[in-house]
């Protein structure tokens, strides 16, 4: 939770808002481009590795457990190359690294087929699936409302308990985090539905949607640092 009467900087709201964003843009391509896999929803990708191993549906639970191990190497990296730095520093080495990642699967996706069992498709999974681990490191160190910025389904318990007691008191009056965690929801689910859209055009900028989601996240943390200089 938000410590009380301390007030946070707009920069991080931001940033809080655009990797939420990107997050499910993410798990939507990989999704439908990837053959069923969630390059940030852990749960739900290791739910799929269940089904696609009752199915003997071998590329596919390949792919999950690719998705799932890039993850965990994702978020293991980022956090060693920030231990025992700064929330400013760390951000920058943070979104900076998960921006090159990025590109890379840019730069990576027209030239190839990403059929699913492929090298292609399964070297862009490890791709999107660590950028996802080093955004929820982000997500620690930014550290607001609990919200960790690659999956909603603990912010959704949270925000279901914060109006929950809102509607308790005389008063409704939604706190901050609730507030919070309820805009990162969102702007999850509208980085799914853009993405879903552009999936379901066929239409190329869909790829180019996490990156340029990043970039901007990026701008932002550094033009307060620019400020702040």
């Amino acid at each position: 939770m938000t410590e009380p009467n301390k007030i946070t900087p707009v920069y991080l709201e931001y940033i809080l808002a655009l990797t939420a964003c990107a997050a499910g843009a993410v798990d939507v391509i990989s999704f439908v481009r990837l053959g069923g896999i969630f390059a940030s929803a852990m749960t739900g990708n290791l739910a799929f590795l269940g089904i696609y191993l009752a199915r003997l549906s071998f590329y596919s639970a390949i792919g999950s457990t690719i998705g799932l191990l890039g993850f965990v190497a994702g978020a293991a990296i980022g956090h060693r190359i920030t231990r025992g730095k700064g929330r400013e520093a760390s951000l920058n080495i943070l979104l900076g690294t998960e921006m090159v990642l990025l590109v890379t699967v840019v730069v990576l996706w027209f030239p190839t087929a990403h059929k699913n069992g492929s090298l292609a498709a399964d070297l862009l999974i490890a791709l999107l699936s660590i950028s996802m681990g080093l955004q929820s490191i982000i997500g620690k160190k930014i550290n607001l409302s609990n919200i960790p910025t690659v999956v909603f389904t603990s912010t959704l318990t949270n925000l279901v308990i914060g109006i929950s007691d809102a509607l308790a008191e005389p008063k409704f009056v939604l706190p901050k985090d609730t507030k919070r965690q309820l805009t990162s929801f969102f702007l999850y689910f509208f980085g799914a539905l853009v993405a879903g859209i552009l999936a379901y055009l066929n239409l190329a900028p869909l790829i180019l949607l996490p990156a340029a989601i990043i970039a901007a996240a990026l701008w932002i943390k550094m033009t307060h640092k620019s400020a702040a200089l």
